[in-house]
């Protein structure tokens, strides 16, 4: 490439950059408010709430459900599962 050629394109490229500004910021409006409400997370509290006696908690929580935490025991004679005798 000749040195009119190299000078031709970089003339070219600055005037579409600035022809593609101008257009961006034609298309693209900012705002003149840019303020935005944003939701703020309340704190988090190390209590619980009673949910076995508080009425608001009784329609939600089922109180005939089991309880993952209390362990339960399946048949009567279950102290070596895997002897190999059928029970």
């Amino acid at each position: 490439m000749k040195q009119k050629d190299i000078a031709l394109l970089v003339v070219v490229g600055f005037f579409t950059a600035i022809v593609a500004f101008v257009f961006s910021t034609l298309v693209f409006k900012v705002p003149p408010n840019r303020s935005t409400k944003v939701p703020v997370a309340g704190s988090v509290t190390t209590t619980f709430p009673d949910i076995k006696h508080d009425p608001n908690y009784n329609t939600i929580f089922n109180t005939n459900a089991l309880d993952p935490a209390v362990p339960l025991q399946v048949g009567s004679n279950n102290n070596q599962p895997f002897n190999g005798a059928a029970q």
